[in-house]
């Protein structure tokens, strides 16, 4: 293995763990033991809403700035401060008095994952070869179910009454452990900036020069993606157990094939674009994601527990692939710097996709008694998205922006 394969390597394993911290600890620990939390210092499922939706808020502001950010200080300078950020953020946890404070850490959380994830499809555009950034970015994505998974071994000993204290401290330090990694093994990577470097293109330079179709496109996309994606995790465990009659061990079941799947998922998908192009492994991943949602829809009929099976695998396997194919096709498609721009609007059209497809499910859910004609539109999405691939360029069209 040449130097700049194992650089590469290292970058993806590392940024694979930022992921599983910033996403895995610092948006889906709080929801996993949220009944340990609630007892201790007590609040309404009302108050866990707003404190969700503040995360997200969180989540959507840091992901415009992060794109900013990427082009004012670098790539590398934004996610091993937002690393450093998350470790404060979640050992702070351990000692929050009450939920308005834990909402307000919650909610830098939220922002870092942003700040870590976002400028990734710009170092990864720079540092990775090109023949490796699909399965390298689809593993990254992967790196979500990693920590969720950390979370599950963590909370068999430490969930207890008072024991969630301890969960935060332990991730904290964990988080800590891999910011000193990051800052001991990536600052000498970043590039250095001479006192009498010409400035790059100015913000509004690169937005001018960026293609407009083709950027128009990447948004309705990711809008697409978090539309069919977002709303098929919000209402799966409430389909099967009080509309398709499974019980909640069923339901667990379900969400622990999707998790396991996800682990490899990134990384094979990635490794599949790598050799028949990212465009070509976005539409196969966009039809599998459009089957889950069918065969989910037909979980009631004949061979019901195969074809439930059948629905978790599928979207186990396109989930964590579409986050990672869609940053590598961004990174190829468009200019240094010029990649994290799109990317950072390109994850508020996915937030407003998940926005609109959980408020669409629920009404649908209302007026029909049945959410069916929900993942009927998921489906839908997944189908359009596929189609919108593949009017999508292969080959990058962009010119860089005159200095």
């Amino acid at each position: 293995m040449d130097s700049g394969s194992r650089r590469g390597l290292e970058i993806t394993l590392l940024f694979t763990a930022f992921i599983a911290a910033t996403y895995g600890f610092g948006l889906y620990l709080f929801p996993a033991m949220i009944e340990p939390i609630r007892a201790d210092i007590g609040f309404s499922y009302g108050a866990m809403g707003v404190v969700s939706g503040l995360a997200q808020a969180g989540f959507m502001i840091s992901a415009l700035l992060a794109g900013f950010a990427t082009l004012r200080i670098g790539a590398l300078p934004t996610i091993l401060g937002a690393i450093a950020l998350c470790a404060l953020c979640l050992a702070g946890l351990s000692f929050a008095p009450n939920v308005v404070v834990m909402a307000a850490l919650l909610t830098l959380l939220g922002g870092c994952a942003a700040a870590i994830w976002v400028p990734m499809v710009d170092v990864a555009r720079q540092l990775i070869p090109k023949t490796h950034q699909g399965k390298a970015l689809g593993l990254m994505s992967s790196g979500t179910s990693y920590g969720v998974f950390l979370n599950s071994v963590l909370l068999t000993g430490l969930a207890g009454p008072g024991g969630w204290r301890m969960l935060w401290l332990v991730t904290g330090v964990l988080a800590a452990l891999l910011a000193l990694a990051g800052f001991w093994r990536l600052r000498g990577l970043a590039p250095a900036r001479s006192a009498v470097q010409a400035p790059g293109p100015s913000i509004r330079a690169r937005l001018r020069a960026m293609p407009a179709g083709l950027t128009a496109a990447v948004l309705l996309m990711m809008f697409l993606n978090g539309l069919a994606c977002m709303p098929f995790q919000t209402y799966l465990s409430a389909f099967l157990q009080g509309e398709a009659g499974y019980p909640a061990e069923t339901a667990a079941w379900a969400w622990r094939i999707i998790g396991l799947v996800g682990m490899v998922s990134g990384f094979a998908v990635g490794a599949l674009a790598d050799h028949i192009t990212l465009r070509w492994g976005m539409v196969v991943t966009y039809l599998i994601l459009a089957g889950a949602c069918q065969a989910l829809i037909t979980v009631g009929g004949g061979e019901a527990n195969l074809r439930l099976t059948l629905a978790a695998v599928a979207f186990g396997l396109s989930f964590y692939a579409i986050f990672g194919l869609v940053p590598a096709y961004i990174g190829q498609m468009f200019g240094a710097g010029s990649a994290a721009l799109v990317f950072a609007f390109g994850n508020i059209a996915l937030g407003l996709g998940g926005i609109l497809g959980n408020v669409l499910g629920g009404m649908l859910k209302t007026a029909t008694g049945s959410f069916l004609p929900a993942y009927l539109v998921m489906a839908g999405a997944a189908v359009a998205s596929a189609l919108l691939a593949l009017s999508m360029p292969g080959r990058p069209q962009e010119r860089e922006p005159a200095e």
